[in-house]
């Protein structure tokens, strides 16, 4: 009985440590990760019924944008997004799938009923192509400057992201930030402080320590005693 117990638990702890995988932050991604083989076992051990999100890695909504509803009792409908939940895989559409939220209340407020819109999923909404005002589907292409953007597939119009994309909430502008006590100098961003070269990585030692001077040969046969014993 001890026996079983003790490797139930050790399959549950490696299946647990197979299902936690870190990656980068710059991925998106959280580290983890309850659609793979691993997370659903552990969900199975633990009986969870709920069907793991996995995130979108190509993207091609952003807040602002204006969309079309394409299904349910919004359909045909159009707004603004004002809500991105990449890890939920769902926007919120201004004016679209409105409830009446009860707000309790407070010092400054009495409470009340207010229409608050909820989750969307994204595969329900498409971008509209400024060309012709209908919904579209998008696909990256690269300008002759190296600039990404979206493009429809049905008129070839690019359809550019909204421009409040570039003010951050700390500065309107980049030109316009002031650096603090804590933030890295531009002197120090824009030193540089490698410069490629062909040399090999033994030429790049030998550059940076240079060997030292070849010492004199010194003879190896040993002196002769000067001590003289007597007869």
């Amino acid at each position: 009985m001890l026996r079983t117990l003790i490797i139930t638990l050790a399959l549950r702890m490696r299946v647990s440590y197979a299902a936690c995988d870190l990656c980068s932050e710059e991925e998106g991604v959280m580290s983890w990760r309850p659609w793979t083989a691993a997370a659903k076992r552990v969900a199975r051990m633990r009986g969870h019924k709920r069907k793991p999100v996995e995130p979108i890695k190509d993207w091609k909504i952003v807040r602002g944008d204006l969309v079309e509803v394409l299904s349910g009792t919004d359909k045909g409908k159009q707004g603004a997004v004002s809500v991105v939940a990449r890890r939920k895989n769902s926007v919120m559409v201004q004016g679209v799938n409105a409830h009446l939220r009860r707000l309790p209340s407070r010092e400054e407020f009495s409470g009340g009923y207010i229409m608050a819109e909820s989750l969307i999923h994204v595969t329900n909404v498409s971008l509209v192509d400024p060309e012709d005002n209908k919904p579209c589907k998008v696909v990256y292409k690269y300008m002759e400057d190296g600039t990404k953007v979206r493009v429809s597939k049905r008129s070839g119009c690019v359809i550019p992201k909204p421009p409040h994309l570039a003010d951050r909430k700390d500065f309107k502008s980049r030109s316009g930030y002031l650096e603090g006590d804590k933030d890295t100098k531009a002197a120090g961003v824009t030193k540089v402080t490698y410069v490629p070269s062909l040399a090999t990585f033994e030429e790049d030692i030998d550059e940076l320590y240079p060997p030292a001077p070849l010492l004199a040969s010194i003879a190896t046969d040993s002196p002769k005693s000067s001590v003289h014993h007597a007869n």
